[in-house]
């Protein structure tokens, strides 16, 4: 099951990159940045379960909070989504709040949730002040060099209203992320201490801080028994023992 785990964590976060040496203070800020996803996430109802928080740098990330759903998904109503906006600012809130800075590692977090925010508005008809109607037809006919273009069709006037339909939804979010966060600063400072100790916690773990109660230690590695038995009063040599530690290890 560990190699299965492991193999899981590679697909979906990337793979990991443990010969980058962070800074303590760039590590400090990525875990209370991660904290601060899965705070959120585990204290609003509509969003998936946060299944695993760590530092450890993958890919271009320099740490991960996964969330998986846990049944399968064919659309999102709007309080999902809406909510998933507000878990993408708690990183961002997080640092604020904590590190007393802005770092450019919410760049990503930014983009989604104002081209969620955006498509709510122009394309999913989720704005009770622009109604069900879309704004902006794209094309996806790819020519020059360009994959998708999109065409103007409404005013400059509605475009305007279009701008402010969005505005409101991400300070709205931002406000909730930060409402959250401030209420539970406690169970920030444990995730993040938890984080700075192990690198990764578990759901299990996730769900021992936020219910107030200390986490349990990561579970160490299972290792692979031989299969066949070992012969009585027959001495086992120095080199076999050396490798049953390497495979532990």
């Amino acid at each position: 099951m560990e190699d299965f785990e492991r193999a899981k964590d590679k697909i979906l976060m990337g793979t990991e990159r443990r010969s980058v040496v962070m800074p303590e203070n760039e590590r400090k800020n990525t875990a209370y940045h991660e904290s601060g996803h899965a705070v959120v996430a585990y204290l609003l109802p509509k969003t998936d379960p946060v299944h695993k928080v760590s530092i450890i740098p993958r890919g271009r990330a320099l740490g991960v909070t996964m969330q998986l759903p846990t049944e399968d998904r064919f659309s999102m109503d709007r309080d999902q989504i809406l909510q998933t906006i507000s878990v993408m600012f708690g990183g961002r809130i997080a640092e604020e709040i904590f590190m007393n800075q802005m770092t450019t590692g919410a760049s990503n977090d930014f983009e989604r949730a104002t081209e969620t925010a955006r498509r709510m508005v122009t394309q999913w008809g989720m704005s009770d002040a622009l109604g069900p109607m879309v704004y902006g037809e794209n094309e996806s006919e790819v020519f020059l060099g360009r994959s998708v273009t999109t065409h103007k069709n409404v005013s400059e006037a509605t475009m305007q209203k279009v701008d402010a339909e969005i505005r409101r939804i991400i300070d709205e979010q931002y406000a909730l992320a930060r409402k959250l966060i401030e209420e539970n600063r406690d169970k920030i400072e444990a995730m993040t201490k938890a984080l700075l100790e192990w690198e990764t916690i578990d759901s299990e773990q996730i769900k021992a801080i936020m219910e107030n109660r200390p986490p349990r230690p990561p579970q160490p590695p299972q290792s692979k028994s031989s299969a066949t038995p070992k012969e009585d009063n027959k001495p086992t040599s120095t080199a076999a023992a050396n490798e049953g530690s390497a495979q532990e290890v």
